[in-house]
């Protein structure tokens, strides 16, 4: 049972890569890319979000429109949906959670505007400040109402207070099993249960299926966790740029380490903070949203680095590495406070350069991550 539940996760977790299913548990899709897209809404007016990633190889359909200095991610996902890999779905939202993604809309936009492509959905544009003033808050909330609306246009229906209150329930107990995921098979001081590349597909599989099917396998994931071998090796937290695929996972583990957790939206930050009941949900979905556990575009240096020193000492971490991508600049703003911050927790931080997105080998990472993890492991035989 341990084994299927973990290969049906990996399974689902694969899926990301190929063309977006119609429909999901009998509900529409609506892709979705970046983390601010509140999905609770999505679901509320009865679609089913599924997040759409990058895919390495895929820029061919997208050369002729990006020049140098984007995102790779980004690329990869234009050329995607250029050549028709959400034709299928109801949608496609997008969000300003980093440079890359807001690109990625303007290109579509104006794709759409001057050569109009019948394989791209409809799309829209959600954006959200992450700052505390009151005006910002004003701003969030006025976005997040006229999106409501236009999602209750997409599905012909009104989307009612009570709906976006089940739909946060039904993912607030997503975040919960993401974090027990986290606590229990990840972070205890004996050995994690799973690798760092099993826990990715765990927990990304939760945005490519829906609730019900990833609650169930995730939950009877964890009943059956003691069948699962303990993982030895220098354990690491992952910091730096989100990973969209275990590229950068299968690297570090093939040095001898477990990775067993990180702060990036494809990973363990997914689950940081829940909606929660409440009276007035739309004040507080907005308010949630705004104030979500930070990644590294829209929030402080400061916030980031204490954050990182909080989630990594929480899963005992020996050593946190900063993995950077090109062209995806703001992670690397965040290194010299977060050193200082884990220099209180006493765990050494090793940055790596900025790499390819999508590339088949990382010579100079993999160097620099083998002498790192010896240093590490010298120190603590001492």
């Amino acid at each position: 049972m341990i084994m299927d539940a973990l290969g049906q996760l990996a399974a689902l977790y694969e899926t990301r890569t190929g063309p977006v299913p119609a429909a999901l548990d009998g509900r529409p899709t609506v892709a979705y890319v970046g983390a601010d897209v509140p999905v609770e809404v999505l679901s509320a007016a009865g679609f089913a979000p599924f997040r759409f990633s990058g895919r390495s190889g895929a820029y061919e359909s997208a050369a002729r429109y990006c020049g140098p200095g984007i995102d790779g991610a980004a690329v990869s996902q234009l050329a995607r949906l250029l050549d028709g890999d959400a034709a299928a779905s109801a949608g496609l939202t997008l969000s300003a959670d980093c440079e890359g993604t807001v690109r990625l809309f303007l290109y579509l936009r104006e794709i759409q505007r001057l050569e109009r492509r019948p394989g791209i959905p409809r799309l829209t544009f959600f954006d959200l400040l992450h700052l505390p003033q009151r005006t910002s808050a004003v701003y969030n909330r006025t976005r997040l109402d006229a999106f409501i609306a236009e999602m209750s246009d997409w599905a012909h229906r009104p989307i009612t207070d009570a709906d976006l209150r089940d739909a946060a329930a039904e993912h607030d107990r997503v975040r919960a099993l993401i974090r027990a995921v986290g606590t229990e098979l990840r972070s205890a001081p004996d050995g994690p249960r799973l690798t760092g590349v099993q826990a990715l597909a765990v927990i990304g599989a939760a945005f490519v299926s829906s609730p019900r099917v990833w609650c169930a396998l995730a939950e009877q994931l964890l009943a059956d966790a003691g069948d699962l071998p303990r993982r030895q090796g220098i354990r690491v937290f992952l910091t730096g740029c989100g990973h969209d695929n275990p590229s950068a996972y299968q690297l570090i583990e093939s040095l001898g380490a477990v990775i067993v957790g990180e702060d990036h939206d494809w990973g363990a930050l997914a689950g940081e903070r829940d909606i929660g009941p409440s009276q007035h949900i739309r004040s507080t979905l907005g308010r949630s949203r705004a104030l979500a556990a930070p990644a590294s575009a829209g929030h402080a240096a400061a916030v980031r680095a204490e954050q990182t020193a909080r989630m990594a000492a929480a899963c005992g971490a020996d050593l946190v590495v900063a993995w950077a991508r090109q062209y995806d600049d703001a992670p690397a703003w965040d290194v010299p406070v977060q050193r200082e911050s884990l220099e209180r927790v006493g765990i050494p931080l090793a940055t790596v350069p900025a790499q390819p997105y999508g590339a088949a080998s990382h010579d100079d990472a993999a160097d620099l991550l083998m002498s790192a993890l010896h240093e590490r492991t010298a120190e603590m035989s001492r």
